[in-house]
């Protein structure tokens, strides 16, 4: 019987086990629940004489175990030894009983006897591997993991296919030694590599439990002193570039592909199936590195054109999402845009690049004109859908806002809403159309058009939607008029377009203007942070940030500022003592919030951090 197939069947039978245990509640006889109240009232003596005649009628493993029970909680060893006794003498061949007699000598206050009985049960058997783990079962029903574990070790040295590793590992767990666990599993995988599969089942659902961080960490350090130790023995290299994966451990992952690669030439293939998940998961420095290893093949390998355009795709998204560039960087990347698209083409296979290009040069470089040129050719380029028409116009009606163009900006966004009402790309025109009627002040008439996004089948798109809806309703006045949301929609548009100045005091002038207890201060805060940010003036930000939640601690944007501050103090500041308070106090006070699993995930690396490093320094 393979792995796979004997984990099924030890599933199965703990089912029909449990199944058992409920319909014999209801199929209790009056003996047996009065047994059972006497029992649950701690009058033994009662207990014990009915479920000597209950045992005797119905020789069950329950009813074993309650008149037991019964006679040690008497401290009747001399009855207990007898009843054990003549229940072995029945059962054979059943390994249990060895060790429950035993067991009875040991509660009675002869512990080297009984140690004796445990020994001996072990030395006696044979070959079987059924019987190897029946009596490591009993074992540790008894408690005895010890006994188990020396019952295993001679089992191992008896049996070996299949081997014991697995029951191995699972009393190693049981017993929280992951470390011994860990090495059975490997040592499983190592002798015979059909075993891989069901291994990486058993050890994902360990790695990923997030009450328990020890497996995780036992199966890195072991993964890792066994690559250094047997570099020849590619499974543990191909272990640990799927423990890396599992748990998004990327620069790992991408040190682990890369030896692989060599070692089995792949060309790079492997690196540019990984330089995929990496841009997925944002890491775009990662996903660079990736792209640049497999374009060092040379012009003839096979991936090398598609690496070109999708390292372009990384170092763009680098910009957008992180921030992390400088001016020359910018130019730079534009012109490397335009020498392939000169290489490649302009057509829809190229599409993509021409879309970035123009963003880049319309919101990063100051040059609008050069951006709408190259989106108002897509509708004419050859193999390009829908889809990418409409979103073409989308992006240029963007640029147009963003250059100040507002009227024009929206009736791009009303046209491509009419014309894909239905579709994702109708939702997300009418999104950027409600926005802009927020941006003009008109509140009543967005309000609606939001009212109807909240049930849109994008989440994304909804979500954003009730989101603005929000500060809408929240900041309506008595008299239903706008004023707050109106100073702060107008900042909110100069901040779109990287008028930073302007929108600040224009944010200054709505805290001035509307006293605290006021719903748009904290946004008026938020937004300054965002700013800060935008400018990387990072201290501040973590300021402002703060005083977002001091304006409402329990406010919409709580969270959502303390989550920013810890990012902020983690990655830009420096200060990994106030990161990790400001995690824990995201999962403290605010357990409902979104970035509670950002939280958890960063404090605990965070906390086994500072775990090893006082490991070393003792």
């Amino acid at each position: 019987m393979n792995a796979k197939n004997r984990f099924i069947k030890q599933e199965a039978l703990i089912i029909a086990f449990l199944l058992m245990s409920v319909f014999s509640v209801f199929g209790q006889s009056v003996e047996e629940k009065l047994a059972l109240q006497y029992f649950q009232d701690k009058e033994y003596d009662k207990a014990a004489d009915l479920y000597k005649d209950i045992y005797r009628e119905k020789p069950s493993p329950v009813f074993y175990n309650y008149y037991l029970d019964c006679l040690f909680a008497k401290e009747d060893y001399k009855t207990a030894e007898k009843f054990v006794s003549s229940v072995a003498k029945k059962h054979p061949m059943e390994q249990k009983y060895k060790v429950e007699y035993a067991y009875v000598i040991d509660r009675s206050g002869n512990h080297k006897k009984a140690v004796k009985f445990y020994e001996k049960a072990i030395k006696s058997l044979k070959s079987n591997r059924a019987d190897v783990i029946d009596l490591a079962n009993a074992f540790k029903v008894r408690g005895l993991n010890d006994f188990a574990l020396k019952t295993f070790e001679r089992g191992k040295k008896m049996i070996k296919d299949p081997p014991l590793n697995m029951e191995l590992a699972d009393l190693y767990m049981s017993m929280g030694n992951y470390k011994g666990m860990v090495g059975e599993y490997l040592d499983m995988v190592d002798d015979d590599e059909q075993y891989m599969q069901p291994i990486q089942a058993k050890l994902q659902l360990l790695i990923s439990d997030p009450s328990n961080d020890g497996p995780s960490e036992a199966l890195r350090e072991e993964l890792l002193r066994r690559t250094q130790k047997y570099p020849s023995k590619t499974v543990y290299s191909e272990l640990l570039y799927w423990y890396s994966l599992q748990k998004k451990q990327f620069k790992l992952a991408l040190i682990q592909a890369k030896a692989l690669d060599k070692r089995y030439h792949e060309d790079g293939e492997r690196i540019f199936q990984l330089a995929k998940v990496l841009y997925s998961n944002s890491k775009y420095d990662l996903a660079i590195d990736a792209y640049e290893y497999v374009m060092d093949y040379g012009k003839n390998n096979r991936l090398y054109q598609t690496s070109s355009i999708e390292i372009l795709q990384a170092r763009f998204m680098r910009i957008i999402e992180d921030a992390v560039f400088e001016q020359s960087q910018l130019e730079a990347l534009a012109i490397d845009y335009e020498a392939l698209l000169h290489k490649y083409g302009q057509s829809g296979s190229t599409v993509g690049l021409m879309m970035n290009l123009a963003h880049l040069y319309a919101f990063y470089l100051d040059s609008t004109d050069r951006a709408i040129t190259l989106l108002e050719k897509i509708p004419h380029l050859s193999n390009v859908d829908n889809y990418t028409r409409a979103k073409a116009k989308l992006d240029m009606g963007d640029i147009l806002l963003f250059s100040g163009q507002k009227w024009s900006a929206s009736l791009l966004y009303k046209q491509v809403e009419k014309a894909n009402k239905y579709d994702a790309i109708g939702f997300e025109a009418r999104l950027k159309a409600a926005k802009f009627f927020y941006y003009v002040g008109e509140m009543d008439y967005a309000k609606v058009q939001l009212e109807v996004l909240k049930g849109a089948t994008s989440k994304l798109i909804a979500n954003d939607a009730l989101d603005l809806y929000l500060l809408i309703i929240e900041n309506m006045s008595l008299d239903s008029s706008y004023d707050a949301l109106n100073s702060y929609a107008k900042a909110d548009l100069l901040a779109y377009q990287h008028n930073y100045i302007d929108a600040d005091l224009t944010l200054d002038s709505i805290l001035t203007a509307f006293p605290v207890g006021e719903p748009i201060r904290d946004n008026v805060w938020y937004k300054k942070a965002e700013i800060a940010v935008e400018l990387k003036k990072y201290q501040l930000a973590d300021s402002l940030f703060q005083k977002c939640v001091n304006e409402d601690a329990f406010g919409t944007l709580a969270d959502n500022a303390l989550i920013n501050r810890a990012r902020i103090n983690d990655n830009q500041l420096n200060n990994p003592t106030k990161a990790k308070e400001l995690y824990k106090k995201i999962l403290m006070d605010y357990p409902g919030s979104l970035f509670t699993v950002e939280a958890r995930k960063r404090y605990r690396e965070m906390e086994a951090a500072s775990e090893k490093f006082m490991r070393g320094a003792n």
